[in-house]
């Protein structure tokens, strides 16, 4: 049954995303102090993000899109790497029915693209969500451990996260969306807060 709910939702966003793209415009208030251009449709508004933190509105609720990072972790013999691209939101202050209900309306992805590794736009699968000290981080990568390593560090990156929120019954959406780009260093994933950490490798174990 929840995976019917979920082919439904994912339908509607795909309908919503191609009903939406032929009459987006730009706002007149591009709010460049912010770091943010904003694009306006009948049941859509994009906010293109270029510095973080920010803040997502969701029904009358503030949900802070705190960073994106990528991260990399680097295989036992030292051939290969993994990517991770990690969004961290703060949930600190909402309560436990408003998360179900934003969880029902939300919809997050997240693309890599690394010309070393021939990585063109490569979407990522969410492999997992965790919830820290009033954050809520996704996680962004592939599912089994092993698999679709890559030869090449991870410097050098262009890096996407997206947040698309579905706002009441009349299915009007605000869609949130960081670019990011790592430079020469790279984070290795074991840098991550503790708990977080082994909560993905305990994700990646079972799914393997």
């Amino acid at each position: 049954m929840k995976r019917y709910h979920l082919t439904i939702f994912l339908a509607f966003v795909i309908i919503l995303l191609a009903g939406c793209s032929k009459d987006i415009q730009i706002m007149q208030n591009f709010e460049a102090d912010k770091g943010v251009s904003i694009y306006e449709g009948d049941k859509r508004v994009i906010f293109n993000l270029r510095t973080l933190p920010y803040d997502m509105e969701y029904n009358e609720y503030i949900i802070q899109f705190s960073s994106c990072e990528l991260y990399q972790e680097k295989s036992d013999d030292g051939n290969s790497y993994i990517p991770y691209v990690i969004a961290k939101v703060k949930i600190e202050g909402i309560d436990e029915e408003t998360l179900q209900l934003y969880n029902k309306d939300l919809y997050v992805y997240g693309n890599i693209n690394n010309e070393k590794n021939e990585l063109g736009n490569k979407e990522l699968s969410k492999i997992c969500e965790v919830d820290n000290d009033g954050y809520r981080y996704y996680v962004f990568s592939q599912w089994l451990l092993s698999s679709h390593d890559y030869k090449y560090d991870f410097s050098k990156s262009n890096y996407n996260v997206g947040f698309l929120i579905l706002q009441g019954e009349d299915y009007r959406a605000l869609q949130f969306i960081y670019d990011g780009f790592s430079d020469s260093g790279v984070k290795n994933l074991r840098d991550l807060d503790e708990e977080v950490w082994r909560a993905i490798k305990q994700k990646q174990i079972k799914s393997n």
